[in-house]
């Protein structure tokens, strides 16, 4: 993980500190080290660390001062998440405003992030930090969601610091469920840094989300930006950049409109949907382990993987839900994959659908002449998997 990408997500991570739930199920939190005491949670560990990291950025001096820019990350870090004061008290104490305090926090974050990192990563690190543009290693479970429904939930989850900082959210849902096919936490965790990211950029208490579905579902993030809101972005970019990158795993894309640079006005970010449905694989395997590990290989693709363990439902599964690819293993229970693999080519509604035979058997004659479209040994090798999926044209 490269430095940008662990930014944003310690954001996050860091404005929900004290809900143990939301940190020990937090896509960074296998990346901290595990508790020393067998009967301390990992959110408390985590916490603890923060904590100690925070005290670290206390300057030398004995004496805090208020009005220093020495002292300024160190008191508005302790203040805001070991003291629990909220933003509007912090700034008084500070004598400073609203938008300098918002400047001020970022960089203050921007600090102490970069402190954890390089104690967590560092001795990782193989390439510089600019170099690197991997995306986040984890894996995609897509699922049915409905997008009216996800973004409540964000909104829910970031209901204190909403409140603390006196933000009025006016949120227009479409009617009816917005279904999306994606992954449930990526899709939380990308709402999550938009909201950060718009939240840090506004002139105005007011923030308006709303969701359609002309096209493609869409959800849109506005708000009233003053005259500053450019040199407030550049303290953002890194976040930006990641709800990037991550978007095109939805998939989705960005869409951005700023007032000139030195104007006021409204911004806009869009996120827009794939109107291209994902191509779903079909998994016929009578072990439950061969789908988890046929969804591991193909985690970082856009197709959909799912599974069917009883393969004498395969042909009315396979006429139903009518998957881009099936994937068939041979030696199952009750009915074998040769006897699945001719009844599917009998079938005029899916003779048309290819089929990749895995067997321990070397018999890729036989499969291609009884209809497959592939054939791989196993155990299956994920680089022979995606160059045979490759070749049937469900991936570029």
């Amino acid at each position: 993980m490269n430095q940008q990408t662990f930014s944003s997500l310690f954001k996050d991570l860091i404005s929900r500190l004290y809900d143990q739930v939301a940190v020990e199920t937090h896509p960074l939190a296998g990346s901290f080290p595990a508790p020393q005491k067998a009967t301390q949670r990992r959110a408390e560990a985590i916490q603890q660390l923060i904590l100690a990291e925070i005290e670290h950025l206390r300057p030398d001096e004995k004496e805090a001062q208020m009005q220093s820019p020495e002292w300024r990350p160190y008191l508005i870090l302790r203040q805001r998440y070991a003291d629990g004061l909220d933003p509007r008290a912090i700034a008084a104490a500070l004598f400073i405003g609203d938008r300098q305090f918002r400047r001020d926090h970022s960089r203050a974050l921007q600090s102490l992030s970069a402190r954890i990192w390089q104690m967590l990563f560092a001795a990782e690190q193989t390439q510089p930090e600019t170099g690197e543009t991997s995306q986040p290693d984890f894996e995609l479970h897509p699922e049915a969601l409905d997008l009216n429904e996800i973004t409540q939930g964000v909104l829910d989850v970031a209901h204190r610091r909403l409140e603390s900082e006196n933000i009025i959210i006016d949120l227009r849902l479409s009617p009816g469920p917005l279904p999306v096919h994606t992954d449930r936490v990526l899709l939380r965790q990308i709402l999550l840094s938009l909201l950060n990211y718009i939240m840090h950029l506004r002139g105005a208490p007011n923030l308006y989300i709303s969701t359609n579905n002309t096209e493609t579902p869409v959800i849109q993030l506005e708000m009233e930006s003053d005259e500053q809101w450019n040199h407030a972005q550049n303290d953002e970019q890194d976040s930006l950049q990641f709800v990037r990158r991550l978007s095109q795993r939805l998939p989705a894309r960005l869409e951005e409109h700023y007032p000139p640079p030195g104007a006021s006005g409204r911004t806009h970010l869009r996120l827009i949907f794939s109107a291209a449905g994902r191509k779903t694989l079909l998994v016929i395997d009578d072990q439950p382990a061969a789908l988890k590990m046929f969804q591991r290989y193909l985690s970082r693709t856009t197709l959909e993987v799912i599974g069917l363990n009883d393969p004498t439902l395969a042909l009315a599964t396979v006429q139903q839900i009518r998957p881009a690819l099936i994937v068939l293993d041979v030696m199952m229970p009750r009915v074998d994959g040769w006897e699945v693999l001719q009844a599917l080519q009998l079938d005029p509604l899916t003779r048309h659908i290819p089929i990749l035979v895995c067997s321990a058997w070397a018999e890729p004659q036989l499969a291609h002449s009884l209809g497959a479209s592939a054939f791989l040994k196993k155990p299956v090798i994920q680089k022979e998997l995606l160059e045979a999926v490759t070749r049937l044209g469900l991936l570029e």
